[in-house]
C-alpha cells in the first residue's frame, strides 16, 4: 500500500472512501447540534411569601413533551422528542428514513413534601413555571 505526503495510505484518499468518512462525520455533527437539549435545561428556584417556585427554560418545546412526576418531595422534569422523517423521490427510486429521539431530565428535591394536588404549573413562552404552596412552618426558638 504506498503512502502520500500525509503518511497516510492512500486508500483514504480514494473518492469513496472520502465520501464515506464526510457522510460519517456529518452524521455526527447533525446528530449532536441540540446536544444543550439533550444534557438538561436550565432550572432556576425561589420562594416568595407563600409560594415555592421553580422555572425551568425550554425554548422551542411544546407542551405536549413535557412530562411532570411528583415524589414526596421531589418533582422530576422529563422533556422528551422524538422525529421520524421520510422523504420518497419516485423520479430516481430513492427512499430516505431518519429518526431521532431525544430526551432531557432534571430532578428537583424540595426541602419539604409536596401533594400534587397543590401544584400549579404554567407554560408560556418556553418557560415552565412550576407554583407549589409554601407550607413550612417557621419556629422561633427565644
Amino acid at each position: 500500500m504506498s503512502k502520500n505526503k500525509d503518511n497516510l495510505p492512500t486508500t483514504f484518499n480514494e473518492v469513496p472512501i472520502v465520501d464515506f468518512l464526510r457522510s460519517i462525520d456529518g452524521f455526527f455533527k447533525d446528530s449532536f447540534r441540540n446536544f444543550q437539549f439533550i444534557s438538561g435545561f436550565p432550572i432556576y428556584q425561589y420562594e416568595t411569601k407563600s409560594h415555592y417556585i421553580i422555572e425551568a427554560q425550554l425554548p422551542g418545546v411544546k407542551k405536549e413533551q413535557i412530562h411532570l412526576d411528583i415524589y414526596s418531595n421531589h418533582i422530576k422534569i422529563s422533556v422528551e422528542d422524538s422525529k421520524i422523517v421520510e422523504e420518497k423521490d419516485d423520479i430516481h427510486h430513492l427512499y430516505q428514513s431518519s429518526r431521532s429521539y431525544q430526551k432531557a431530565e432534571r430532578l428537583i428535591m424540595l426541602p419539604f413534601s409536596i401533594n400534587e394536588h397543590d401544584i400549579k404549573a404554567s407554560y408560556r413562552e418556553g418557560i415552565l413555571k412550576i407554583s407549589i404552596p409554601n407550607k413550612k412552618k417557621t419556629i422561633k426558638i427565644d
